[in-house]
């Protein structure tokens, strides 16, 4: 069996999209196989309803002893594969596999303590010296079989070759030979490819997510995954340009493995799942994954289905399929077409609405620094004079406010545009935020404003991202405390590690945010009712850059209110894989 640790079905709403070769088919075809899905769907769940009686869950005396010897078993799973499995930021497990482990509890008697490593492969290994028990969403191999104890299968999901969007469709795994597969280490699908596909070159990753990422730019040229996996990662990540490019006809089994000394533990697991209901499973799987049948076809289901359908419509549809063929490619032709349309003219209104607010805007904002300077050199020429300081200083802020008002327009449109390009590496985050904190001392005196930096940690892990991109986020939110702060007050700066995350958070004292423009803000060319304090100028896209550029480093940025007044705008960017916290580094200003 190919099985992956990690794929993507839908999770409210799949973000993948699927080929347009794959889902689009002609109306006849259409109806046939959605009739003929209907009706092999009815069939089966009305005989499975008749004849899949669930079992009593009973145990027998040395099992109840068993149990009883064994209150606490130690359960470990990968910390990074949602949405079956992942670290919540207090350290507790949340996916499919916890809901599921919580509801055999229960049935048990026991309790599940949720242990686990950085990464799979240390999890694995940890299990493997006997310091976990039970391993969570394994999948089994001839290796791990003469290690583990196995239960039977208690998930099952398709299997799916993930592409860009530029890619055509690929029919087999044979297609894959000459390009580039993503695969995440230690994972079945990985070492299986490796051994079965020799000629595929296997482009090795930590994670799901960075295999994706690595699909996504290009870097490699497949991947092959589980469905829910795949569209979780996507959706949460943003990955707007990779599809489903083809359906493999081997799934994706999830299994329990048990460790080898404990075979009687593994038959219990096995009669806890089977006493399951198709409800139940449902009821613990639905929040986590809605499966959207029209958006992935598999093709040997489809033909099966068709044949059963035809057998049973065919001569319904006989008599009408002439004359609904070419009516429903009209329909169909005329909906794409106004769609097209609708979408083209929305489009052309907001580009058009966009560029009126951009050259007001601009006009605006540079029309004032301009009459000034022009103010002050007219009065020096005529009184044939050198400009007084206060008078040079006046051009100098101006000159300062008009830069950062092009250089915001440029960096907006390089953003959009995708001419930044981020390049990740192993950065400081400490050394960052204080000689962003440094460069600002300046500006914040000006205002008799107190930078109070004391929240930054002596040991902080580093993080993986743009130097540059990281100092402009910082320097954006500080400037903006600044900017919204009122004079002699205090704005607190901390950064801290919190789980697999690095939290930087920039307080002050102003007027905070209502709550209803707490997302607006972030939005490009808007602007809160909040005014700056010292007439400053805000053209409504620092805080809209920094919400882009933060998406770009797999971060995220929010605002919220502080409960002793002013407002908090928080940013959280994951630690780097297996890193420890850095030392400190000597930074000048440094208290």
């Amino acid at each position: 069996m190919l099985a992956a640790r990690g794929t993507t079905l839908a999770c409210r709403g799949p973000i993948i999209s699927v080929s347009p070769t794959v889902r689009r088919l002609q109306p006849i075809h259409v109806w046939v196989f959605r009739l003929a899905a209907w009706a092999a769907i009815w069939i089966a769940a009305h005989a499975q309803a008749a004849a899949a009686v669930p079992p009593t869950l009973e145990f027998s005396a040395a099992e109840r002893e068993w149990l009883a010897r064994h209150p606490v078993i130690r359960v470990g799973f990968d910390p990074a594969w949602p949405p079956f499995s992942v670290v919540t930021a207090d350290g507790k497990c949340s996916g499919i596999d916890g809901d599921l482990l919580a509801r055999i509890s229960q049935q048990l008697g026991v309790r599940f303590e949720f242990v686990t490593r950085s990464n799979w492969t240390e999890t694995y290994e940890a299990a493997r010296r006997g310091e976990i028990d039970v391993l969570a969403g394994t999948s089994i191999t001839i290796e791990r079989a003469r290690e583990f104890e196995f239960t039977e299968p208690y998930l099952s999901f398709p299997i799916i070759i993930v592409t860009r969007n530029d890619e055509p469709i690929l029919w087999s795994v044979l297609d894959l030979v000459g390009r580039r597969l993503a695969g995440v280490r230690d994972y079945v699908a990985t070492l299986e490819m490796a051994r079965k596909y020799p000629e595929i070159e296997v482009v090795p990753t930590d994670s799901v997510a960075q295999a994706m990422e690595f699909v996504s730019r290009g870097r490699a040229d497949a991947f092959i995954t589980n469905l829910p996996n795949a569209s979780f990662i996507a959706k949460t990540r943003g990955f707007t340009n990779l599809k489903i490019a083809g359906v493999m006809p081997e799934r994706f089994d999830l299994r329990y493995a048990v460790r080898a000394d404990w075979p009687e533990f593994a038959g219990i697991l096995d009669r806890a799942v089977a006493s399951l209901t198709e409800a139940d499973r449902q009821a613990l799987v639905h929040p986590w994954i809605r499966v959207d049948y029209e958006k992935v076809i598999r093709w040997d289901i489809v033909w099966r289905t068709a044949l059963v359908a035809f057998c049973v419509v065919g001569l319904v549809l006989g008599a009408v399929l002439y004359h609904n063929r070419r009516l429903a490619r009209e329909l169909v032709e005329r909906i794409r077409l106004q769609r097209e349309i609708k979408e083209a003219h929305d489009e052309s209104v907001r580009l058009h609405e966009e560029k009126t607010e951009l050259l007001q805007m601009a006009a605006h904002d540079l029309r004032g620094p301009l009459t000034g300077m022009q103010l002050v050199v007219d009065s020096s020429l005529r009184l044939n004079a050198v400009p007084h300081p206060e008078a040079l200083k006046l051009i100098e802020k101006q000159i300062r406010q008009m830069t950062a008002l092009l250089n915001d327009l440029l960096d907006v449109e390089a953003l959009e545009s995708g001419r930044r390009e981020l390049r990740l590496e192993i950065l400081d985050a400490r050394q960052i935020v204080r000689s962003a904190v440094n460069g600002l001392v300046a500006v914040a005196e000006n205002k008799e404003i107190r930078l109070d930096a004391s929240g930054v940690a002596l040991t902080v892990p580093p993080v993986r991202a743009d130097a540059t991109a990281f100092r402009q986020i910082a320097d954006n939110l500080i400037s903006n405390a600044i900017k919204f702060s009122p004079r002699s007050s205090v704005i607190e700066i901390s950064l801290e590690h919190r789980g697999d995350f690095v939290r930087l958070e920039v307080g002050d004292q102003g007027p905070g945010v209502p709550p209803a423009e707490t997302e607006r803000i972030f939005g490009k060319y808007a602007r809160g009712s909040a005014r700056p304090t010292a007439g400053e100028k805000s053209t409504g896209l620092g805080l809209s850059i920094v919400r882009q550029l933060a998406s770009g480093l797999n971060g995220r940025v929010w605002c919220e209110n502080r409960s002793k007044g002013g407002a908090v705008f928080i940013f959280l960017i994951p630690a780097a894989p297996g890193a420890s916290a850095a030392e400190p580094t000597p930074t000048s200003g440094d208290t």
